[in-house]
């Protein structure tokens, strides 16, 4: 019996043992990396959705009153609140969009009801704040700052004639 073959296999494998330990180490390098850059595009996804979701709902709720002067700005709650009429039923209603509590609101009501609260309101997303402000009577100014304090300023133009 040669005892140098016998050294030669145990090297052979060592070489092959530590050749797959590098393996996975690479492996297990690329999926830590490739984890890293997932939960990252998930934050920053997440941190512009409530910010893109907010300024579509409202600049969509506008489009859609988009009425003969059926959309202004009102204060309520001692907030400035975005206020849409429209008629069913041959009755007069009021879409109400605020915010409340760290999330911006909806309430849907009469228009002749003026003694409702703040919190009966639906919950449509959690931000921080929401202001608006009528600049003309066809352009409307909003600010919203989301949850992570993000704030954007957005202008929404109704197209729409007065009734006046």
């Amino acid at each position: 019996m040669n005892p140098n073959a016998d050294k030669r296999h145990v090297i052979d494998t060592v070489f092959v043992i530590c050749l797959l330990l590098l393996f996975l180490l690479s492996a297990l390098t690329v999926i830590a990396i490739g984890a890293s850059i997932y939960k990252k595009n998930v934050a920053q996804t997440s941190e512009n959705y409530s910010q893109r979701v907010s300024i579509a709902y409202i600049t969509e709720k506008v489009r859609q009153s988009d009425i003969n002067g059926a959309i202004y700005v009102e204060e309520l709650f001692g907030k400035n609140v975005l206020v849409m009429q429209q008629t069913v039923d041959d009755e007069l209603y009021n879409t109400y969009i605020y915010d409340y509590n760290g999330y911006l609101m909806e309430l849907f009501a009469r228009a002749d009801l003026n003694n409702f609260y703040p919190q009966s309101g639906q919950k449509i997303l959690k931000i921080h704040s929401f202001d608006i402000s009528q600049i003309s009577e066809s352009l409307l100014s909003a600010v919203v700052t989301s949850d992570n304090g993000v704030t954007e300023r957005f202008f929404i133009t109704v197209r729409s004639e007065s009734a006046e």
